[in-house]
């Protein structure tokens, strides 16, 4: 259920089990960390998304969570792959966008929310409803949940497992673009990997880590790169002399 592409500098990595509304059982978990891990490290961006339209990610597949209930060994295995792939999709180095059209439940927030940017369509919807089946959310996940829209936020989507639609989820900062429909939400990706590769990776690293005093350097070092290189050979020869 999990697929790869490059298309150019765009790396797609797509969820496609519609049957399922793309729900991950434990193996698929292990299986989108891989899929992840084998993304060239040269990519410019990589969007998320269905190959169904209307669906993202129904979350844990809840016919595999069942056999957990009586199966205590299975638990540990089933958390263990879940926290690989989220966690791997975090590390990337280049920007990472989640394309949201129809259901994003679960631990398909928590899929989502590894991501740099949630771009979602009018008919997106949300919602994180374990408790409502007896079971709690991921520690880490439920962090990065309340860094996202803050612990209050995050406690009423939690406590009250209720669903959400997409103008909600932009209004509490949990989708950061609505747009009009998948084409429009693609255009941010587009305009994504329209920039330098190794300038994109540097700034990812400044937003997730300010204060490293290694960022000085690659700041200087940018200066050095090939696209700025032809972009102030342009300066010196065209009429457009304005920065940006």
């Amino acid at each position: 259920m999990i697929r790869l592409a490059q298309d150019g500098a765009i790396a797609r990595l797509t969820l496609d089990r519609p049957d399922r509304r793309n729900a991950l059982a434990t193996a698929d978990w292990q299986t989108l960390a891989d899929t992840i891990a084998d993304i060239p490290r040269d990519t410019t961006a990589v969007v998320l998304a269905s190959s169904t339209p209307g669906i993202f990610c129904a979350g844990a597949d809840l016919g595999d969570l069942a056999h957990l209930a009586d199966a205590p060994e299975r638990r540990a295995p089933f958390r263990i792959a879940m926290r690989a792939a989220i966690d791997t999709l975090a590390a990337l180095p280049m920007p990472v966008v989640a394309l949201i059209d129809g259901g994003c439940f679960g631990a398909g927030v928590a899929l989502a929310l590894a991501a740099d940017m949630r771009v979602a369509t009018p008919a997106a919807v949300f919602g994180v409803p374990p408790a409502a089946l007896g079971i709690a959310y991921p520690a880490e996940d439920v962090a990065r949940l309340a860094q996202r829209i803050g612990s209050a936020q995050a406690a009423r989507l939690l406590f009250t497992g209720a669903r959400i639609d997409a103008a909600e989820a932009q209004r509490i900062n949990l989708v950061d673009i609505l747009a009009d429909d998948a084409a429009a939400a693609a255009q941010t990706v587009d305009q994504i990997a329209a920039n330098d590769a190794a300038a994109l990776r540097t700034l990812k690293a400044m937003l997730a880590d300010p204060a490293d005093p290694a960022h000085a350097q690659a700041f200087e070092d940018s200066f050095a790169s090939p696209r700025f290189a032809a972009a102030t050979q342009r300066y010196r020869t065209g009429p457009d002399r304005s920065a940006g």
